[in-house]
């Protein structure tokens, strides 16, 4: 008897113990904060700011050491990496993103703003082109920490000699055939973004349009138009090459007061220094005071003088050789002419 009073002791004692030993649950997550260590917009890609979240139980009391997951709305903007409730957030691009803790089934959110002050801008493009070609500027800018802002706007852009380079406002330049020195332009661009303007400049220099090989060639003035010498600006010269049965051209122009509207070859000089027209050079549709065109004739395409018959293309090479040939370039406010050159040989 005495023994089983005993052994029924040892199993209380023993079940007493094993009850304090049981694990409560952890509190459950019923809302979280987060907090930044500061509001301003991060400035450059790369900046950083630091979060914290703060998670409570029902009661309101903070839970100690509670998981906490971390997500942001636009990586592209901003990314988050996280050690439970410390969480650092890194500035990516331009924009706002959401970052959110969540633990458990409660969240919480912050917005961080990112952007990008710029501290200097850079102009690309090529260093020199040839007369008659295009090419298209680019305008891109640094942040604090020299990462690239691409996507500018409102970009202004200057040239310093439009007779050579000239700059449009989405940033193409073209260079132009001019006899007027110097052959090259400084090309500035400038940008102003929050109360800030910068700036920056590239030069451009223009070459030669001449192609490798040609025969025949005449530069276009205003002064060598006849009867009457125009007085202008423009500019053009045309270059000729025999190809068999083949006349090619290369033909360019600038300055003029509006776009050409015909193009042709003349000869041989009346007394007034004015022929009829040997070739029609076919223009197309041109719509700038300043532009670049290529093409070719054959014999076809040579008109008849005073009803006698149309001269061969080796007659019209023979002529245009020996300065009994001239080119001009009309527009509407000059339909005699703007530009005038007589075609010579290459000798």
């Amino acid at each position: 008897m005495r023994s089983a009073l005993i052994l029924s002791t040892i199993v209380m004692l023993a079940g007493c113990a094993r009850s304090d030993d049981v694990t409560r649950p952890p509190p459950t997550p019923a809302s979280v904060t987060v907090s930044v260590t500061g509001t301003d917009p991060m400035t450059s890609a790369g900046d950083t700011q630091a979060l914290t979240a703060v998670v409570k139980a029902a009661n309101g009391s903070a839970i100690p050491a509670p998981p906490v997951a971390w997500r942001t709305s636009s990586p592209s903007v901003a990314t988050v990496s996280a050690s439970g409730a410390s969480a650092t957030v890194t500035a990516v691009d331009d924009g706002t993103a959401i970052i959110t803790a969540a633990s458990g089934s409660a969240e919480g959110a912050i917005r961080v703003t990112v952007r990008r002050k710029l501290v200097a801008i850079e102009l690309s493009g090529p260093d020199s082109m040839i007369a008659g070609d295009s090419a298209q500027l680019t305008v891109v800018g640094r942040d604090a920490r020299q990462h690239l802002i691409a996507g500018l706007t409102d970009v202004v852009f200057t040239t310093t000699n439009p007779f050579s380079v000239l700059v449009f406002p989405d940033g193409s330049a073209t260079a132009l055939f001019s006899t007027f020195s110097p052959f090259s332009s400084i090309i500035t661009a400038i940008v102003t973004r929050d109360g800030t303007t910068l700036s920056t400049q590239k030069r451009i220099d223009v070459t030669s349009p001449t192609p490798d090989a040609f025969d025949l060639a005449a530069l276009m003035l205003p002064e060598a138009v006849r009867p009457e010498p125009v007085i202008g600006l423009g500019q053009g010269i045309i270059f000729l090459t025999r190809d068999e049965d083949r006349v090619e051209f290369k033909m360019l122009w600038s300055s003029l007061t509006s776009r050409p509207i015909g193009a042709h070859l003349h000869g041989p000089d009346g007394s007034d220094g004015v022929a009829d027209i040997l070739v029609d050079l076919p223009l197309g549709t041109q719509t700038a005071t300043n532009g670049v065109l290529t093409g070719s004739f054959a014999a076809a395409d040579i008109r008849p003088q005073s009803g006698r018959p149309p001269v061969s293309v080796d007659s019209l090479v023979t002529l245009a050789g020996r300065g009994f040939v001239y080119v001009d370039l009309h527009t509407p406010g000059f339909r005699d002419g703007e530009m005038r050159g007589s075609v010579t040989g290459i000798r």
